[in-house]
C-alpha cells in the first residue's frame, strides 16, 4: 500500500504561489480575475477557482483523461468518447451551483465558501480511483481473475508479490478505496499531506516537501485575504474523502469532516435518496453523447434546500441504532417536484437498458477482460516514484503505479512483441475489426416459481447446464453427419466458449420505489425554510398513490444473456442454451420463448428451425428450436437451415426446409428485402 513519507522541512517551496494567491467562488460572487473558465458541452461554461486549478495540475487528476467515461460504448455510440475528467468537472460545477442555491434560500445554516470550495474538490476528485474501461477493472476483471487462480493456481511471472496475500487483502476493494490514495498522492504531488495528530485536526496541512506553501493554501475572502480558518486542514481534508466514500471512513460511526452540516455529503453521494449531483451530471452527459438528447434538469438543484426528515435507510444508517429511523438534516424538495424526482430515476433505468448494459457493449467489455486477464502476467506497470513494477489486476494498490494505469494499456498490449501476449492481441485485433463476442441467447426472468429457480443459480452453474445441453445437442446432430469429422467436432461446446450473464437493472432501489427514499416539504411549510436549524421544516414521504398516474409497473428488470466466444458455434450455443433453460421450464408446465431481437432484419425474415423429436414406448419428448441468422452478416456462412427428424428405427433422415430451393437458385421470401436475398446453400450432411 503506498504511504506517504513522513513530514520533513520543504526543500523548495514554490516561489510562483506568492503572484497567484488563491481565490474562491463565493456565495455572493465569482472572486476575481484568478477564477478562469473552460466550456462545457452540457454546462456551457465552468468557473475553475486557483483551488481547483491547483487540484487539476496534477498528475492524478491528469490520468483521468486517459479514462473513457462510459469504457467501450463507442463501439456502439460513436459520439461516446468523453471521459472522466470532462464528468469530474461537472460535478464539481454542480456541486457549487447546489449549495449557492442552498445558501441563498437559508443562510441561516452558515455555508462557508470554504464548504463549497471544499464540496467542490470533492466532486473533482470522487472518481479519482477507476481503473481502465469504466467498470471493467474493478468488476468483471477481478471476478475473471480470481476465477482463473482457483482453477490453475498461481501463475509464473507474479514480479515478487505474493498473490495469495494479495487477494486476501484486497478481496473487498473497491475504487472508492483508490480514490482516497490517490486523493493522497495528489496532495503528496504539491508538498502536503494530512496529519495524523487528533489534535491537528484544525491546523493547517503538513509541509512533506516540494510543493505548495501550506500557509497560502487556502480560500481568499472578499478582501483578498487569506485568514488562518481559511486554510485548508486535515479536518478538510477528512470531509473531502468522507463526501468520496459516501460514509465515514474506517467503518466509523460519526462524521469528522463536517460533524454539525450532515447535509453536505447530500451532494456529491447521497446516501437517503440516491439523487445527487454525480448522478445529474453523468446522466446528462453520457445521454448526450449516446443518445442525443439529455440535460441537466436544474429545476432539482435550484429548488432544493435543508429540512428535516426521517432516516429511509435506517438498516443501513451508521447512525440510526437498532435500525430505527431517526430524523436527519438531509436535501429535501417541494413537494410539487416529485414527478420530476421519478423522471429522474427513470432516466437512470433507460440508460442502464440502453447504454450502460447494450448486448454489444457488454460483449466487447468481456473481450477487454479476457485481454487483460491473458495480458495481466506479461504487462508491468512501472512506478511513478520509481518502486516496484506491479500486474495490471495489482496496481490498484499503489498510487505510483496506478497513476501509469489508463485505458491505453490495450496499446501497450497490442504494440508488444512477447510471444506470450499473442493471444491477447488476437483478441484485441478482432476488437479492432469489430468480430465481436455474440449474443445469442436473451431471456427475461418474472417471478414464476421456475424462473426464480434458475434465477438462484450462480452463472457458472447455468453455463454448465448450457455446456450439458450442448453435448446432448452435438450427438443426434453428429449423428446425422455419420462418421465424426470436423464439422461434427465443431460442434463440441466447451465452457470456455460461453458467456452468462445475470442482469439486473432497476430504477435506485432494486425492486422498490426510489421516490419513496426522497423526501418532501409541503407548499404551507416552505415558509418555515428561514428558521433556525432546530425549527426547520419536517420533510415527508410523497404518498404514491398521489401520483400513481405516472408509477411504472415494476421497478426492476432481469434477463439473462448468453454470449457466444467462439465464431462458428453461435447456433449450437443458442439450441443448447434454449434447450437447458426451456426443458427447466417444461417441467413447470411453462415454455420460455425469448428470440434474440436483430438489428437490421424485418420481423418477416427468414429463420431456420431445427426440429429433434425421439420416440419412446412410455413417453414422447420434443424440443424445437429456433435459431435466428446470426447479428453480423459475416457469420451467414455458418447459419444453415436443416430439419432432422428420427424415424421409429433411429435412423435419420434429412428433411428440406420447405424454403429451401435446389443448390444454385436464389431464395426470396416475399417480406425480405432485396438486398437481403442470397443464394441457397445445400447441407451435405452425408448418408
Amino acid at each position: 500500500m503506498y504511504s506517504l513519507p513522513p513530514p520533513t522541512p520543504p526543500t523548495r517551496v514554490k516561489s510562483d504561489w506568492d503572484a497567484h494567491p488563491f481565490s474562491t467562488t463565493s456565495l455572493k460572487s465569482e472572486s476575481t480575475s484568478l477564477t478562469t473558465r473552460t466550456n462545457d458541452d452540457v454546462h456551457l461554461s465552468i468557473s475553475l477557482d486557483p483551488l481547483t486549478q491547483a487540484f487539476l495540475d496534477t498528475p492524478q487528476m491528469q490520468r483521468l483523461r486517459g479514462l473513457s467515461q462510459l469504457g467501450v460504448a463507442n463501439y456502439v455510440y460513436i459520439n461516446a468518447t468523453h471521459t472522466r475528467f470532462e464528468h469530474s468537472l461537472g460535478v464539481s460545477h454542480l456541486a457549487e451551483k447546489m449549495l449557492s442555491s442552498i445558501s441563498l434560500k437559508q443562510p441561516q445554516l452558515g455555508i462557508t465558501g470554504k464548504d463549497v470550495i471544499c464540496t467542490k474538490l470533492a466532486g473533482l476528485t470522487h472518481d479519482l480511483g477507476h481503473g481502465p474501461f469504466s467498470h471493467v477493472y474493478d468488476g468483471e476483471l477481478r471476478k475473471q481473475l480470481e476465477f482463473r487462480r482457483k482453477r490453475k493456481g498461481n501463475e509464473e511471472n507474479d514480479l515478487g508479490v505474493d498473490l495469495d496475500e494479495f487477494q486476501k487483502k484486497y478481496k473487498d476493494w473497491c475504487h472508492e478505496d483508490a480514490s482516497l490514495d490517490m486523493l493522497d498522492a495528489l496532495l503528496a504531488h504539491l508538498g502536503l499531506s494530512t496529519s495524523s495528530d487528533p489534535s491537528q485536526l484544525d491546523s493547517p496541512l503538513v509541509q512533506i516537501g516540494d510543493g505548495i506553501d501550506r500557509l497560502k493554501f487556502g480560500v481568499i475572502d472578499l478582501n483578498g485575504d487569506i485568514t488562518p480558518q481559511n486554510l485548508l486542514t486535515t479536518r478538510d481534508i477528512l470531509y473531502i474523502k468522507e463526501c468520496i466514500n459516501g460514509a465515514p471512513l474506517n467503518n466509523g460511526n460519526k462524521w469528522i469532516g463536517r460533524p454539525d452540516k450532515e447535509y453536505l455529503y447530500d451532494v456529491i453521494s447521497n446516501r437517503h435518496s440516491g439523487l445527487d449531483v454525480d448522478k445529474m451530471d453523468y446522466y446528462a452527459r453520457d445521454q448526450k453523447r449516446t443518445l442525443s438528447v439529455g440535460q441537466v434538469e436544474f429545476i432539482l438543484i435550484e429548488e432544493s434546500f435543508v429540512a428535516r426528515g426521517k432516516c429511509s435507510r435506517p438498516y443501513q444508517c451508521f447512525s440510526c441504532e437498532n435500525e430505527k429511523p431517526e430524523d436527519h438534516y438531509m436535501i429535501c424538495w417541494p413537494e410539487k417536484l416529485v414527478v420530476k424526482g421519478l423522471e429522474f430515476f427513470k432516466t437512470r433505468f433507460s440508460m442502464h437498458s440502453n447504454v450502460y448494459t447494450h448486448k454489444t457493449i457488454k460483449a466487447v467489455e468481456y473481450m477487454i477482460c479476457d485481454a487483460l486477464v491473458l495480458a495481466d502476467p506479461w504487462i508491468p506497470i512501472p512506478n511513478a516514484e520509481g518502486g516496484q513494477a506491479l500486474r495490471i489486476s495489482q496496481a490498484m494498490s499503489d498510487p505510483g503505479n496506478y497513476v501509469n494505469l489508463k485505458d491505453s494499456v490495450l496499446d501497450m498490449i497490442e504494440s508488444s512483441s512477447i510471444p506470450e501476449l499473442q493471444r491477447s492481441r488476437d483478441i484485441i485485433r478482432k476488437i479492432r475489426s469489430r468480430q465481436f463476442y455474440k449474443c445469442v441467447f436473451s431471456m427475461a426472468v418474472g417471478n414464476k416459481d421456475h424462473e426464480q429457480e434458475l434465477w438462484k443459480k450462480s452463472e457458472a452453474e447455468i453455463r454448465k447446464m448450457i455446456v450439458h445441453a450442448g453435448g446432448m445437442v452435438a450427438e443426434a446432430q453428429r449423428g446425422a453427419f455419420g462418421t465424426p469429422d470436423k464439422r461434427s467436432d465443431a460442434l463440441r461446446l466447451n465452457v470456455g466458449d460461453i458467456i452468462v450473464e445475470k442482469r439486473t437493472i432497476h430504477h435506485g432501489q432494486k425492486s422498490e420505489n426510489p421516490v419513496n427514499n426522497m423526501r418532501f416539504v409541503s407548499k404551507t411549510d416552505l415558509r418555515s425554510l428561514n428558521k433556525t436549524l432546530s425549527e426547520l421544516p419536517v420533510a415527508r414521504k410523497k404518498d404514491e398513490a398521489e401520483y400513481e398516474a405516472h408509477v411504472p409497473k415494476k421497478f426492476e428488470e432481469r434477463c439473462i444473456r448468453v454470449y457466444c466466444k467462439e465464431k462458428g458455434k453461435e447456433s449450437i450455443v443458442l439450441s443448447a442454451a434454449r434447450e437447458a433453460i426451456t426443458f427447466g421450464s417444461k417441467e413447470k408446465g411453462t415454455v420460455c420463448h425469448s428470440p434474440l431481437p436483430r438489428r437490421g432484419l424485418n420481423p418477416g425474415k427468414r429463420k431456420e428451425r431445427v426440429s429433434l423429436s425421439q420416440s419412446s414406448q412410455n413417453s414422447q419428448k420434443s424440443l424445437a428450436f429456433e435459431t435466428d441468422e446470426s447479428v453480423n452478416s459475416n457469420d451467414d456462412n455458418q447459419n444453415q437451415e436443416f430439419m432432422l427428424s428420427q424415424e421409429s428405427n433411429d435412423s435419420f433422415s434429412v428433411a428440406e426446409s420447405p424454403s429451401k430451393s435446389k443448390a444454385g437458385e436464389r431464395v426470396r421470401d416475399e417480406s425480405t428485402p432485396e438486398a437481403q436475398v442470397r443464394p441457397a446453400k445445400r447441407l451435405n450432411m452425408g448418408t
